[in-house]
């Protein structure tokens, strides 16, 4: 009996001794990691802005039914864009700088080059590092390097990070009126289900003139032109063009075999 107890004990000593080493071991590598420019958790974020000098200043929302953008375009907003973008706020710090040592005009951080707005937290983006190509960032009221993993992301154009079909996915489509004929209900699926090879900013309104009717009484008018190889879906209210193939601008104006 008292070789069991003594048994039992010694075990309880080395489990014990074994979970003391694991929990050691891991506050120490968690003691390795470097520290993120932020700590905020992607899925409490509600809003994001991106303005730079050279490039159109762009707004998200987070809303029951996903992200939208809200500037440039009121559209849903492509999913994996906006979490690409959140995940700048993840960016590890490499070095953090003393500002009084640098003068943040040479640094590109007065003014900054892109400012990045999440919820209440501001990250101002500045140059490069020359050396190891790491970004200078200020945020908070410190001044540091994090590799330069994102710096693409942020000069995106906004006709890029939207969602590429023609009709939102909460929006039913009732009928579609082309060139003030008939009403046709047979074309809903069509231009529900459309979507574009790439979106672009465009002017243009000469072509077939398309009218949809939705459910809940709104309407969207967009002209339908062949541009070269490709046809463009243009929609005038917001100056915004979709590419589709030959094939797809056919089911859209009712013209597929």
């Amino acid at each position: 009996m008292r070789n069991t107890t003594r048994n039992t004990l010694l075990l309880a000593v080395a489990v014990f001794a074994l979970g003391a080493g694991v929990y050691a071991e891991l506050r120490r590598e968690e003691g390795m990691r470097p520290t993120p420019l932020t700590r905020l958790d992607p899925q409490n974020v509600k809003t994001l802005t991106i303005r730079c000098s050279d490039c159109r200043e762009r707004r998200f929302e987070h809303r029951v039914n996903g992200w939208w953008m809200t500037q440039p375009y009121p559209l849903r907003a492509d999913a994996a864009v906006v979490s690409r973008l959140l995940a700048i706020a993840a960016a590890p710090i490499r070095k953090t700088l003393d500002a009084k040592d640098y003068d943040l005009a040479k640094l590109g951080l007065d003014p900054p080059s892109v400012t990045l707005q999440i919820d209440d937290i501001t990250l101002e983006f500045g140059g490069e590092e020359p050396i190891e190509h790491d970004r200078y960032v200020r945020t908070a009221g410190k001044l540091v390097r994090v590799p330069d993993r994102f710096g693409a992301r942020l000069m995106e154009s906004p006709d890029v990070e939207i969602d590429r079909h023609l009709i939102d996915a909460d929006a039913t489509v009732v009928e579609v009126t082309i060139d003030g004929a008939a009403p046709r209900a047979d074309l809903a699926k069509a231009w529900k289900d459309a979507v574009a090879a790439q979106m672009q900013a465009g002017d243009k309104s000469d072509g077939a003139k398309v009218r949809i009717d939705f459910a809940d009484a709104t309407r969207l008018d967009f002209v339908i032109r062949r541009d070269g190889d490709h046809y463009v879906v243009h929609r005038s209210d917001i100056g915004l063009d979709y590419l589709v193939s030959e094939a797809q601008a056919q089911a859209l104006l009712g013209k597929a075999d």
